[in-house]
C-alpha cells in the first residue's frame, strides 16, 4: 500500500519556488542590516499567506516590514492605507449588514465583536451566531460601526497604520467601559488576545459558549478548523469541537489539517490564496463541511462551488442548533 505523502506548508505546497524556509527566515532578520529587499523580493516575502502553521508568521511581518522601509512598494497599498486611515475598516462602505436579535441590549459591559470581514462579507455567519448566544442567555451589546481589528494592514508590513487603528480601538473599548469581548474571528481573538492585553478586558472566542445537542442528530462531517486558533493562541480548540460534535451525534470524517486558502493571504497574493483554495475543496467528504471563521465560510463556498464538492457547507452554530 503506497503511504501517504504528508503536504508542507500550504504556501510551500502550492508554490514551492517562492516559499522561504523558517531558517532562511530567521538567518534573514539575523542579517537585516546588511542588505536590501528589491521590489523582486515580493513574491517570496508575500507568498505567505500568514495561516501561522510554520511558527515564524510574526517574524515574517517583519520581513515584510523591512521590504517597505527599504523603498520597496506593494501595488494598492497607498489607496488601502488611505481607506483604513479614514473609515477603519478595508471597506469604504463599512456598515454592517448583520441581522442583530431585536431585543439586543444597547449597553453591556459585554461587546460581541464580529470584524470587518464578517460585517460585511459573511453577515449570515455573524447572524446566526449572534442569535445563539442571545438564545443561550448570553447578554452582549455590539458596536453601531467597528474599527477594524488591523491584522489585515499589519501583514502588509504597515506597522504605522496599525498602530493607529489600535490606539483607535483601545480608546473606544475603554470608553464604553467593556469588561469582556467575544470574538467570531479568529483573527480578532488571536490580535485582542496578544496585542490589547494591557487592557484588562477578557477576551474570548464564541465557540466556548457552545453546547452538545440534546436530540442527536447524525451525518458525516469534514471540518475546516481555525488555522490561527489551532497554530497558534488556542491549539485545544480542535478537540473541544471535534468532541462536541461527536456528543451531538456526528461522526468526523478524517481529513488532513490544511488552511482552506482564505483570511489575509487573499489580500495580498490572491494567487496563492486561490490555489491553496483549490487543493483544499478537494480534502472534503461526508455529508457536511463545517467551519467556524469567517473567512473560511466565504472561501469553501465560492471554491466549493467551482469544485462541485459534494457535502453540505453548514456553519458549527447550524449544526448545533436544535
Amino acid at each position: 500500500m503506497e503511504e501517504k505523502k504528508e503536504r508542507a506548508y500550504p504556501a510551500q505546497e502550492v508554490e514551492p519556488e517562492n516559499f522561504i524556509t523558517n531558517e532562511e527566515v530567521h538567518e534573514l532578520l539575523c542579517k537585516k542590516d546588511e542588505y536590501k529587499f528589491t521590489q523582486e523580493d515580493y513574491y517570496k516575502l508575500y507568498s505567505c499567506i500568514h495561516c501561522r502553521e510554520c511558527g515564524t508568521s510574526d517574524e515574517r511581518i517583519l520581513l515584510k516590514q523591512k521590504f517597505l522601509k527599504d523603498g520597496n512598494k506593494i501595488e494598492g497599498l497607498k489607496k488601502t492605507k488611505k481607506i483604513f486611515e479614514e473609515y477603519g475598516s478595508p471597506y469604504k462602505d463599512a456598515k454592517s449588514r448583520i441581522k442583530f436579535p431585536k431585543a439586543l441590549p444597547k449597553k453591556s459591559d459585554t461587546l460581541l465583536y464580529f470584524g470587518c470581514f464578517v460585517s460585511v462579507k459573511t453577515p449570515q455567519y455573524g447572524a446566526h451566531i449572534a442569535n445563539y448566544l442571545f438564545k443561550k442567555g448570553i447578554r452582549f451589546t455590539t458596536l453601531e460601526k467597528e474599527i477594524c481589528c488591523a491584522y489585515p494592514i499589519l501583514v502588509t508590513g504597515d506597522i504605522s497604520t496599525y498602530d493607529k487603528l489600535v490606539a483607535r480601538n483601545k480608546k473606544i473599548f475603554m470608553e464604553k467601559g467593556f469588561k469582556k469581548i467575544i470574538t467570531v474571528c479568529p483573527s480578532c481573538y488571536m490580535v485582542f488576545e496578544k496585542h490589547y492585553n494591557n487592557l484588562g478586558i477578557e477576551i474570548e472566542y464564541y465557540t466556548k459558549y457552545l453546547t452538545p445537542l440534546l436530540n442527536k442528530k447524525s451525518g458525516k462531517v469534514s471540518i475546516q478548523h481555525a488555522c490561527p486558533l489551532i497554530y497558534d493562541c488556542m491549539p485545544e480548540i480542535k478537540t473541544e469541537i471535534e468532541h462536541l460534535l461527536n456528543d451531538s451525534g456526528y461522526e468526523i470524517m478524517d481529513i488532513p489539517l490544511f488552511c482552506c486558502g482564505g483570511g489575509v493571504g487573499h489580500q495580498l497574493r490572491k494567487d496563492v490564496a486561490e490555489k491553496i483554495a483549490k487543493l483544499r475543496v478537494e480534502d472534503y467528504k461526508g455529508d457536511y463541511v463545517t467551519y467556524y471563521c469567517p473567512d473560511c465560510y466565504w472561501f469553501i463556498k465560492v471554491f466549493g462551488k467551482r469544485a462541485r464538492i459534494k457535502p453540505q457547507l453548514k456553519d458549527l452554530v447550524e449544526l448545533l442548533t436544535e
